[in-house]
């Protein structure tokens, strides 16, 4: 290798280096700019709240001073504040250190107002007084820690004002993205929400719908006109036998319309008096047999709504409870319970296991929002909530829950637009962006 070749490699290490070095500035700058109140378990149990670029419009971070308390340090003039938020064991609030040109002043002479302005138009005013050598926050500093914080402060006879914004959770999306990705947006408030106890079952035919086809004298069977599985209407013939008495064949004739769901004749056999050679069952409505364990006896009661699932994909059948046994069965140490379910279509075949919900109760929730709604972000349910073309996550406290809706106990106002249908779209989205943080 020749001089000038090691000379050019040489130019291309160089500059292969220095872009290298001017990506990982970049990515820190990046980081940096993320909302950062965590590591209390390595830093201590102070930790300040970082300020990321307002709605993402900024070129660059505002580039945060940190203070002895590794909080956000504001001045003016020769007053400071360090804000920080505490969360170590109990729920996050802040602690706000003040200081003159640098050194601790006694927290008894600070008048201190913060409000918290959030996405959807809602603020929360939160009054300070003096512990130890810091102002403490009368009100718990919600999840997420996403929004504009506005600071007064009165010492001296002066006034300090401060603002600053820091971003989690939160993500952009246009109103024509927002068209094409499918993502469907409803408003929290009241719905119904089922309390259901799950069952299985089994097809059986409607006993109320059966009959059982006798012979009427003893005799031989001569001629079989129906096989089992074959549709009879009510007088068609269905086996002739001669009577041993008087060597006459007579017809032993369908008593009504159904499905020949058993069979007991042959030609040539002998047959007594009174003996079924066939069951015709109307399969046009159907039992379901539901086992009931014994710790659900007592929340069992006739009428109760009822959807049988057959379990092939196709919708569940409604129906109610017609009929509880009185009875348990010794076997299994259960009660049996009964729906019935037209079955015009024939879709449903005895014989067959089903999986059903009952309805114990009804229950009324003042707010709720759709189960598909609700994702995961960190170790809270969430909700992605809209505001224009932003959607932020909201942490939900929930109650009672079906496969429909889910109560939602606090964390949202009535009416709060949030995104339902395919918002997992929005949780991946926000993978991408990075925009979350450890605690």
């Amino acid at each position: 290798m020749n001089r000038k070749q090691i000379f050019i490699i040489g130019i291309i290490v160089a500059v292969s280096a220095g872009i290298a070095a001017w990506v990982l500035r970049t990515e820190k700058s990046t980081a940096e700019s993320e909302h950062d109140h965590g590591h209390e378990e390595e830093h201590g149990e102070e930790h300040g709240e970082e300020h990321g670029e307002e709605h993402g419009e900024e070129d660059k971070a505002e580039e945060v001073v940190k203070g002895p308390h590794r909080g956000r340090m504001l001045s003016q003039e020769n007053f400071q504040v360090e804000v920080t938020i505490f969360e170590t064991g109990v729920p996050p609030v802040f602690r706000v250190f003040a200081y003159e040109d640098g050194k601790p002043l006694d927290p008894a002479d600070i008048n201190l107002v913060i409000t918290v302005h959030r996405l959807g138009g809602q603020v929360d005013t939160i009054h300070f007084k003096k512990e130890a050598d810091y102002l403490a926050g009368d009100g718990v500093v919600v999840e997420p820690h996403s929004f504009t914080v506005k600071i007064r402060a009165d010492w001296k006879g002066k006034q300090a004002q401060w603002e600053y914004t820091q971003l989690e959770g939160r993500l952009t999306l246009a109103t024509e993205a927002l068209q094409s990705s499918g993502v469907i947006i409803e408003k929290a408030g009241p719905a119904t929400i089922r309390t259901v106890l799950k069952l299985n079952g089994k097809i059986m035919p409607n006993e109320d719908r059966m009959v059982h086809v006798r012979a009427r004298f003893p005799g031989i069977i001569k001629e079989i006109r129906k096989r089992l599985g074959d549709f009879a209407r009510k007088g068609d013939i269905l086996a002739v036998v001669e009577s041993n008495e008087s060597l006459q064949p007579y017809e032993v004739r369908s008593q009504m319309d159904g499905t020949i769901i058993e069979k007991d004749a042959a030609v040539g056999e002998s047959v007594t008096d009174n003996q079924t050679l066939f069951v015709v069952a109307d399969l046009k409505s159907v039992w379901v047999d539901l086992s009931v364990y014994r710790k659900d006896f007592l929340r069992m009661k006739k009428g109760q709504p009822v959807l049988v699932d057959a379990g092939d994909g196709s919708a569940p059948a409604k129906s109610t409870i017609a009929y509880i046994s009185p009875f348990g069965t010794e076997n299994t140490q259960t009660m049996l319970a009964r729906a019935v379910l037209d079955n015009k279509a024939g879709d449903w075949r005895p014989g067959l296991f089903v999986k059903a919900e009952v309805t114990l109760e009804n229950y009324k929730a003042p707010l709720a929002v759709k189960a598909e709604a609700l994702q995961t972000f960190r170790d809270w349910d969430v909700v992605f909530m809209q505001e224009g073309e932003w959607f932020e996550v909201r942490p939900l406290e929930i109650g009672r829950r079906d496969r429909e809706w889910v109560e939602v106990l606090s964390g949202i106002l009535p009416g709060t637009p949030y995104a339902s249908g395919n918002s997992f779209l929005l949780k991946a989205e926000l993978g991408k962006a990075g925009a979350t943080h450890d605690h």
